[in-house]
């Protein structure tokens, strides 16, 4: 469950954490002002904060367009089925939340089977979508893919990966997490080597 709750934090835009407090009582899921925005900041705080209302948060999240609600929603009911359901769909949409979501899904064993080469597959995929994506959005990207690559132990694309980060990023946490990649990579690769 603690993985659960890492991985979950890890997909959550950091706008939906940082944007109020902890927890706003005040805040009503019937109220008719209700913007997405909020009802969605409810829904990941109620995982922490009131996990006896996070179903009814999620719910209505979702019901106002907030699609990745279903992430939280299966993490605490343990039923993924919807959640993988609604991504294949929106995967044929080509949604980029869609590829993050799945890759993830399939990289952790997350409610599917594992599959390492299939959460590869959908992370490159998501580069070569006519997107407008940020490049910290393009670096965080391939810092998941040297992830898996690490998993699939190939080293000479773990370094490719850490290499773009390190070259595009602006995020220092994004620099030193590809340094370490890369570094890995290295001695894997020297090793291999004598």
């Amino acid at each position: 469950m603690i993985k659960a709750i890492a991985m979950l934090l890890a997909l959550i835009p950091t706008t939906l954490i940082a944007a109020s407090p902890r927890w706003d009582h005040s805040i009503r899921i019937d109220d008719p002002k209700l913007t997405a925005e909020v009802a969605a900041q409810q829904c990941h705080k109620s995982l922490i904060n009131a996990p006896e209302l996070l179903e009814a948060w999620c719910e209505k999240a979702y019901e106002m367009s907030y699609w990745s609600a279903l992430v939280p929603i299966s993490l605490h009911t343990g039923d993924g089925t919807r959640l993988v359901a609604d991504a294949k769909e929106r995967l044929k949409n080509k949604e980029p939340g869609a590829y993050t979501t799945l890759a993830w899904l399939y990289g952790s064993g997350q409610f599917v089977k594992k599959d390492i080469a299939k959460a590869i597959a959908l992370r490159e995929e998501l580069l070569v979508l006519d997107k407008s994506f940020t490049p910290n959005q393009i670096a965080a990207n391939h810092m998941k893919l040297a992830d898996l690559y690490i998993q699939d132990r190939n080293w000479k694309k773990v370094a490719i990966h850490a290499k773009h980060v390190l070259k595009h990023t602006q995020s220092n946490f994004q620099k030193k997490y590809a340094k370490r990649q890369l570094e890995s990579a290295e001695r894997h690769l020297s090793s291999n080597e004598l």
